[in-house]
């Protein structure tokens, strides 16, 4: 059982589409890049969605190089091991920083996001690293968030590779220029593409020179309004991710928002049960990932769950040996939080009571897919 930041455990009907290798000129490959664009762009709230062959990492810097000019100034929020590599994207393009640094483990207010805007009224645009799995901290109201900085006229970009489909999330209604993620986080399909969410107001601010073609935006949405690639796609996971896409939709996104919280919030309270010091309060906690020190040394705790069949990763960075990191992304339901909190109990003989919430399970349609 995978519980890490990600990959993570996918249904079987994705994992079947996953197989399918068709010539990616036909008409057949068309209507699966015309139909996972357009699924997505509902379920972003935006007008157009990248579809990119590459990880998470690649729709971050396609993002940054596509969006931000050379000596463009722009604010970054740092507060974690993916927010620093957003920060050396940034700086790599060219772009002036300003930076905002936070020790691991902790997180931002939206007071400290409203005085760096307002110090800072000469910046072209703001950065920010929406969930970080290498702390399980987050930011949790990224709408109050948006309307400060789009409110002083900054272009924003966000990387939530590990929050679309976990938390509340809107491009066009918040007035986010560009949002950037993956295939294999709450999205629940198999490695291997990345997207970027762009609102109106983002997509004319692309920009296509002093730029490779691999990480040209404007360059895929081109290709895309004949419902084909710039590049030879990982077809197989257009497939499988058009599959996720739909089920998704099938779920309804909000409830699917519901369910990571509910999830976060259940294991939250457990793991603090089991003597966990976790990092996050109610202010900032991630909804897909639960970090902090164990009572049994790091290494030991993840041998001892891996024994038992469950996989979790261990701490990143600074963090390495420190903490241990419990991934509850994409299809994580009460099943497999009450396989761990067994297991968790198991090892640290401690007993805790299982009241998991209702709104941690899976719709039936979906739990049949999903074994844990």
């Amino acid at each position: 059982m995978l519980l890490i930041p990600g990959p993570v455990n996918v249904p079987k009907s994705v994992e079947y589409e996953a197989t399918k290798v068709i010539n990616h000129r036909s008409d057949t490959f068309r209507e699966v890049v015309f139909k996972l664009e357009n699924t997505l762009a509902k379920e972003f709230n935006s007008d157009r969605v990248a579809l990119l062959t590459g990880s998470g990492t690649l729709a971050v810097e396609s993002m940054v190089y596509s969006l931000l000019h050379k000596d463009e100034k722009t604010i970054v929020f740092t507060y974690g091991e993916f927010s620093n590599r957003l920060l050396d994207s940034i700086k790599r393009r060219g772009a002036i920083p300003i930076v905002y640094r936070k020790n691991f483990g902790e997180g931002f207010s939206i007071e400290e996001v409203k005085s760096a805007v307002e110090n800072n009224k000469d910046a072209d645009a703001v950065a920010l690293v929406h969930n970080e799995t290498s702390t399980g901290i987050a930011f949790r109201d990224l709408k109050t968030v948006s309307k400060i900085i789009k409110d002083s006229g900054k272009k924003l970009l966000v990387d939530s590779v590990s929050g679309f489909g976990a938390y509340e999330l809107y491009v066009n209604k918040w007035k986010i220029d560009a949002v950037a993620t993956g295939s294999q986080k709450a999205l629940a399909s198999l490695p291997g593409m990345g997207f970027v969410a762009l609102s109106s107001e983002g997509i004319s601010e692309l920009r296509s020179n002093e730029i490779p073609n691999y990480l040209d935006l404007g360059l895929s949405l081109k290709f895309q309004e004949k419902h084909e690639t710039p590049f030879t796609p990982a077809v197989g996971i257009f497939f499988a991710t058009l599959r996720a896409a739909e089920l998704l939709e099938m779920e309804g996104i909000e409830k699917r928002w519901n369910r990571h919280e509910a999830c976060a919030k259940y294991l939250r309270n457990i793991t603090s049960k089991l003597d966990f010091s976790l990092f996050g309060d109610d202010t900032n906690f991630s909804n897909t990932v639960v970090a902090g020190k164990t009572p049994l040394p790091p290494k030991i705790f993840i041998n001892e769950l891996r024994k038992r069949g469950i996989e979790i990763s261990g701490g990143m960075g600074e963090l390495k040996d420190k903490i241990v990191r419990i991934g509850i992304l994409g299809v994580v339901d009460d099943r497999a939080i009450s396989r761990l909190t067994i297991a968790m109990s198991d090892i640290l003989r401690q007993e805790v009571e299982l009241n998991i919430p209702k709104e941690c399970s899976l719709p039936d349609f979906l739990r049949a897919e999903v074994e844990w």
